[in-house]
């Protein structure tokens, strides 16, 4: 076999050993990502810290709303590293189970899903699109997202509701 060429059982399928190649791929993604989001959440906490807490002693609207940005930023980038994490694990689910045929070594999460039907109307075309890029509900609610940002929103908006009652 030449550097660059694949096993390849009888059947056309790869072989079981550059299954497990893709699967190692996929699952450094899926690693990636997690730690992609752990960094998130331990860059936002100083940042965070640091405005609530001006804003907390100088009674300062604009600085709390600045802190509550940087939450949502935050927010959305993590949402999106979860929305991406999940997609790579259906692609790895997808490679491990052969419930579809997947290109080898393919790391396009798009692989796992089913394809949009050729009638599809324009609205479930921009509805796929719009998945695409931005994350659904069942992510935004997840334990890793809503709990942890939703408090740091809620002290934002607390400090922002005491900083228009305590300043003129």
């Amino acid at each position: 076999m030449q550097s660059g060429e694949c096993d390849v059982t009888d059947a056309g399928r790869p072989s079981d050993e550059d299954r497990r190649k893709h699967l190692d791929f996929v699952q450094a993604v899926v690693t990636r990502m997690s730690a992609a989001s752990s960094g998130a959440k331990g860059w936002l906490l100083p940042v965070v810290t640091a405005t609530y807490g001006f804003a907390l002693t100088q009674h300062s609207r604009a600085v709390t709303l600045l802190g509550l940005a940087a939450v949502a930023l935050f927010m959305f980038l993590d949402a999106n590293y979860l929305r991406q994490e999940r997609a790579y694990r259906r692609l790895y689910d997808t490679v491990a189970k052969g419930t579809r045929k997947v290109p080898l070594f393919s790391l396009d999460p798009s692989e796992a899903d089913d394809p949009i039907p050729e009638a599809a109307s324009w609205r479930q075309r921009l509805r796929t699109l719009i998945g695409r890029w931005f994350p659904a509900w069942s992510v935004w609610s997840s334990w890793s997202i809503l709990p942890f940002y939703g408090s740091l929103l809620l002290i934002g908006i607390g400090i922002y509701i005491r900083a228009v009652i305590v300043s003129p």
